[in-house]
């Protein structure tokens, strides 16, 4: 028997990241997977693209260890991110993190197949390590269930739960009726490549055909060259766990239809393109959900609960498959996947939302806690907590209470308010974002510090303008984001008490005159869009066939350094022009029905007077990205390098540790960010000087940084200053810092 502090079984990336944070902060940790490589659904074996928040929320892009390893594999790996695009290079990038951690044992091919249990807690777990045909025992005091099946807990006796719950049981308007056993499919992923010449492709008698595109309604299949999550088979009619065989069965029979009809039936462009991937091993969504003390519901993801222990977040949309899959052809594969169906989109809406530490831990097994798909939520909620990057940071938030609780021998049912407050601050801490929450560690002296700076940039919105689209991945279509018979707003941040007038880029082709309806409306978050609290509207005259800068005269009183949005809407042939640049801590949306749709660009916007938001006391906020705040200090782009931020003491102080957390561009999608990436934001090379004698003495020079949080351990140093100069960035004129942290 091996003894551990923490025992994680799965390694996909909820049970990746939880072992890698409890090894991080000091705990003996086992990570147990019965696959020969790590990454789950992302892995080189499956190759499901990573989704989560920031594919329909801005600046949510989720980070701590999660974003340091994303961007390891995007400097390395030069495919996009999308359906059968994943490389034996991210597996190769998670193993490395697993191979370099001195307090991570990392067994591969190994399998949980017995969980035994001293009174109601685990004692140890039984497992098989497939290529070495040898049994082995893991003892811990604590156990973290990251295999998606819920496997430990079942095996463990604690209740779990797989189907869908009735719409009675927790008020949900998007549950069925009756509860039942159904659930969301599996699906099998390709790849094809061009072969430079035609390439016959023969339908085996075993597959079906697949005629028209009339034959796969709602089933968008533009992008050729890759496959399509809608493959997809699942419970009706096959049990997702028991029946794993049939299901993988039926997923290649689906998928070798669909290729057949691609390349045989109808003229898709095809020809010269031939499989050079097809995966053997589903990605699964849904299973067993181990119950918690608390159980998610559809409420908290769309309404953002605000929970006392909140410990992660997520914010992809309400997804909710059709039951039975591609076996189920007379409906959408996702309700709002069908083209125009507004209804179904806006009630699906969802906004950042909290996760609680009472959905991370078996209600019945004191010493078990759970990351990934299979924590404690309702079916409708695991529509959007299943996202991989969700599961990514709900697994650093498990393994980070893990850790805090072994270190107390304490179990997570009898963590207190003082113990969830110091897990919240160890999240932050290592680059993790919870809404609303901000760095109130005791020990950071740079807290202390008063903050001066080079330089402070302006708000400037992009002198690029067009009529705007954008294509949205999740939904695969083309999205228009100029016409203003849909609302449209921009949210900018407002730096004085008073705005005069803001003016905007607008193109009409009526032959009438036309009238702009603007509005100007104060918000608390760059999450929120609330017209109850509107400051002013205006309605504008536009001339027929024009295309010019409009004035909007505001003359309005405002508060101080805060958020407002800017909303118009006009007439169908009325454009707003659009860029795909947003500047940081800004946001553009457009009006679904009653919710809004943010998204990645910006749209043309000058303001009166002119804003200055990214001050140098924005490196003392708390908090590590825009949220009621943009958060961060960037320098004047005029200015050039170097550019630095000074932290002066009110007395001495003892520093040997020093971070930093740079930009990283956190509004860009994981799906959105191309291979062979360096975000040209984010800080390249500097250096750190501490202050001796009344002289700045050289600390340490870093060059070549890609990462958006970096630490530094050294002798310590007496002092009453801290300065951070920047030397260059990756490709970007401006200095972008959102926090420094100092510890003795």
């Amino acid at each position: 028997m091996k003894k551990y502090d923490l025992v994680v079984v799965g390694g996909g990336l909820s049970g990746f990241c939880a072992a890698m944070a409890a090894a991080r902060l000091g705990t003996k940790t086992a990570l147990v997977q019965d696959r020969p490589v790590l990454g789950g659904n992302s892995s080189s074996e499956i190759r499901v693209p990573i989704g989560g928040a920031s594919d329909f929320n801005p600046w949510a892009r989720e980070t701590g260890i999660f974003e340091e390893f994303f961007l390891k594999e995007r400097r390395q790996a030069s495919r996009r991110l999308w359906i059968g695009e994943a490389t034996s290079i991210w597996d190769l990038v998670l193993y490395a993190g697993c191979y370099e951690n001195k307090l991570l044992d990392l067994y591969l091919n190994t399998k949980c197949v017995e969980v035994r249990k001293a009174n109601d807690t685990i004692s140890s777990i039984r497992c098989m390590c497939i290529d070495k045909e040898e049994y082995l025992e893991l003892s811990a005091p604590i156990f973290l269930d990251a295999t998606g099946d819920g496997t430990v807990a079942y095996f463990a006796g604690a209740e779990t739960r797989m189907g869908r719950e009735g719409k009675d049981e927790f008020g949900e308007s998007l549950a069925p009726e009756e509860p039942d056993d159904q659930v969301m499919g599996s699906t099998l992923t390709f790849h094809t490549e061009d072969a430079g010449r035609p390439v016959e492709f023969v339908r085996p008698e075993w597959v079906p055909t697949y005629k028209t595109d009339e034959d796969l309604l709602h089933r968008t299949h533009v992008d050729i060259k890759t496959g399509y999550w809608w493959i997809e088979v699942g419970n009706p009619p096959y049990n997702t766990i028991t029946d794993a065989d049939k299901i993988r069965d039926e997923l290649y029979r689906q998928l070798l239809g669909v290729w057949d009809h691609i390349k045989n039936q109808g003229d898709h462009g095809a020809e010269n393109l031939l499989l050079d991937f097809v995966g053997a091993v589903p990605g699964k969504r849904e299973s067993r959900r181990i119950v918690g003390p608390y159980m998610m519901r559809e409420y908290d993801i769309q309404r953002d609960r605000k929970f006392p222990d909140a410990v992660a977040y997520g914010g992809w949309f309400c997804d909710v498959h059709t039951m039975g899959g591609i076996l189920n052809l007379e409906e959408p594969p996702e309700a709002s996947f069908q083209e125009g169906n507004l209804t179904e989109e806006d009630a699906r809406q969802v906004y950042v939302y909290s996760i609680p530490l009472r959905s991370l831990y078996s209600k019945d097994i004191p010493n078990l806690l759970m990351a990934g798909r299979n924590i404690s939520v309702t079916h409708v909620a695991l529509g959007t907590t299943r996202l991989m990057a969700t599961c990514a940071v709900i697994g650093q938030a498990a393994g980070t209470a893990a850790a805090y609780c072994s270190a107390r021998a304490k179990l997570p049912r009898s963590v207190t308010d003082k113990d969830i407050l110091a897990i919240q601050q160890q999240l932050l801490k290592d680059d993790c974002y919870i809404p609303g929450h901000r760095n109130q560690d005791e020990k950071d002296l740079i807290r202390q510090s008063r903050v001066t700076v080079s330089s402070e940039g302006p708000l400037v919105f992009p002198n690029r303008y067009r009529r705007g689209y954008e294509y949205e991945h999740p939904r695969q279509k083309i999205m228009s984001r100029s016409n203003l018979d849909v609302p449209r707003a921009q949210l900018f941040p407002c730096t004085t008490d008073m705005l005069e007038k803001v003016t905007v880029f607008i193109q009409s082709d009526s032959s009438n005159t036309e009238v702009l309806s603007a509005a100007l409306i104060e918000t608390e978050s760059i999450h929120e869009f609330d017209l109850a609290n509107t400051l002013k509207e205006l309605k504008i005259p536009v001339e027929p066939n024009c295309s010019g800068w409009v004035t909007i005269d505001l003359n309005c009183p405002v508060k101080k350094n805060s958020m407002l949005w800017l909303s118009i809407a006009s007439a169908e042939k009325v454009y707003w022009l659009y860029d795909d640049y947003a500047p940081t801590g800004t946001v553009s949306a457009s009006r679904i029905i009653q919710n809004h749709r943010p998204q990645k660009g910006s749209y043309t916007l000058k303001t009166f007077p002119q804003m200055f938001p990214y001050q140098g006391e924005n490196l003392l906020s708390g908090q590590t990205r825009p949220e009621r705040w943009t958060n961060i200090w960037i320098s004047d782009p005029d200015a050039g390098f170097p550019a630095w931020a000074q932290f002066d003491f009110p007395y001495q102080v003892t520093i040997s540790r020093l971070q930093m957390v740079f930009d990283t561009n956190l509004t860009l999608a994981h799906v959105a960010v191309p291979g062979l990436f360096t975000a040209k934001e984010c800080v390249k090379d500097y250096t750190i000087y501490y202050r001796k004698d009344g002289i700045w003495v050289k600390l340490l020079t870093e060059t070549n940084n890609y990462l958006r949080l970096r630490r530094h351990t050294f002798d310590a140093v007496r002092t009453d200053g801290i300065k951070l100069e920047i030397l260059a960035a990756n490709g970007d004129r401006t200095a972008r810092v959102y926090e420094v942290r100092a510890y003795e």
